[in-house]
């Protein structure tokens, strides 16, 4: 039998696991949180447990044929749909559905229990949603569905209610430092107060190794620079190709949420340590001229920076707006 395998999870874990023990699985969970807290793990996990040929506890024994076989992703009963590679706008389309809907349609290979994963449920296209209801509502016998979304307000009402909604929460930063530091990673404090929760972005900040800090460093110079320097620094981040500048926007958007949040800690008078504490200066500059208002403008614009990543649009000048909108905040 194997150990729950994820950090600060328990809480979801363990009711999950008694509902498959029992064979009482609801027909469709929606996995909700954020980035990187274990979603995708979490329903992998599940779908093993449930389709375990010895499941003791409801757990997975690891051992037996349909267990390496849903671990290594190989086993027809495990169905992940995700967004088409060969769509630029990185969406699920209905064609993608309707073949869902026919695969499941056919008899389960062996397995006591087939799981099918959507992830994200977000990129589904509305025809694509609408298409999927009737057999998300009503799916074939011993098959269910677990959807996963970190942005729940993307989805359908009519999606959303036919599922059992599971909230996964950001794993606190006392527990997720010691779990890094327990794996000799440096700096494990900082990066678990950056990371705000997400495991997997403290692994991927573990391995950037200070890019984030450089990148940082890059929009305070891009602020005090005026508009040319805004333009260059937009330039420098747009550059390359549309996956790598991706990353990068999000990278910078990552980096100015943290901002934001030491911005908030030192303008309400908290006590609890910066992420950036090394640009205590900084922050608290930003304070008087952000806090309260400015904050919660900033954070609408990086959500609007987010859903403009989502279509065709400029991305150069996209980060060009975001970074002439924080200057403006600043200049009060």
């Amino acid at each position: 039998m194997e150990a729950l395998p994820l950090l600060g999870q328990d809480r979801v874990l363990r009711p999950l696991l008694a509902a498959a023990r029992a064979d009482r699985l609801h027909h469709a969970y929606l996995f909700e949180g954020p980035d990187g807290v274990g979603k995708g793990a979490a329903a992998r996990w599940l779908a093993r447990a449930a389709a375990c040929e010895v499941s003791s506890e409801g757990r997975p024994c690891g051992r037996c044929g349909t267990c390496r076989q849903f671990a290594a992703g190989t086993h027809p009963d495990l169905v992940v749909l995700k967004p088409d590679p060969k769509r630029a706008s990185g969406t699920i389309s209905v064609e993608q559905v309707r073949e869902l809907i026919r695969s499941v349609g056919l008899r389960r290979y062996n397995a006591r229990w087939r799981t099918v994963i959507v992830d994200p449920v977000d990129k589904l296209m509305p025809q694509a949603a609408n298409a999927l209801l009737k057999t998300l509502e009503e799916p074939p016998r011993g098959t269910g569905f677990v959807l996963l979304t970190s942005r729940t307000s993307a989805l359908l009402p009519t999606v959303i209610s036919r599922c059992q909604r599971i909230r996964f929460r950001a794993v606190p930063e006392s527990e997720l430092a010691a779990w890094l530091e327990e794996r000799g990673v440096h700096d494990a404090v900082r990066l678990a107060r950056r990371a705000r929760g997400s495991v997997a972005r403290a692994l991927a900040l573990a391995e950037e190794d200070g890019s984030g800090d450089e990148l940082r460093d890059e929009l305070v110079a891009a602020l005090k620079g005026g508009a040319a320097g805004q333009q260059a620094f937009a330039e420098r981040v747009a550059k390359g190709k549309r996956a790598d500048v991706q990353l990068r926007i999000e990278a910078l958007l990552e980096v100015l949420e943290t901002l934001l949040v030491d911005t908030v800690r030192v303008g309400s008078g908290s006590d609890v340590g910066l992420v950036h504490d090394d640009r205590e200066d900084l922050v608290r500059a930003w304070a008087p001229r952000l806090f309260p208002r400015g904050i919660d403008r900033m954070r609408g614009e990086i959500d609007q920076t987010r859903q403009r990543m989502e279509v065709n649009v400029n991305t150069r000048l996209m980060v060009e707006c975001l970074v002439a909108r924080l200057a403006e905040q600043l200049r009060g």
